[in-house]
């Protein structure tokens, strides 16, 4: 019998696209394209669709009252 390694992230989502938005001031843009690269190179195991993780960073950004720019199918 073998043993199966279960991927649990050590920080959720969230807290991650928390993390990487937080210290963008009031006011300011946040890049849909360069928040889900940052999310994807600090955790590249992470489970998230693009389309999940822009909802989340929707979601954040609005509470610390930052803009969203939806550049991320821009080239």
């Amino acid at each position: 019998m073998g043993l199966l390694a279960v991927y649990e992230p050590v920080v959720t989502a969230k807290e991650l696209v928390e993390a990487v938005i937080h210290p963008i001031p009031v006011g300011s843009i946040v890049s849909v394209r360069e928040t889900v690269a940052a999310l994807r190179r600090a955790d590249p195991l992470l489970q998230e669709t693009d389309c999940e993780l822009v909802e989340i960073i929707m979601g954040q950004a609005t509470l610390h009252g930052q803009f969203v720019c939806f550049d991320l199918r821009e080239p």
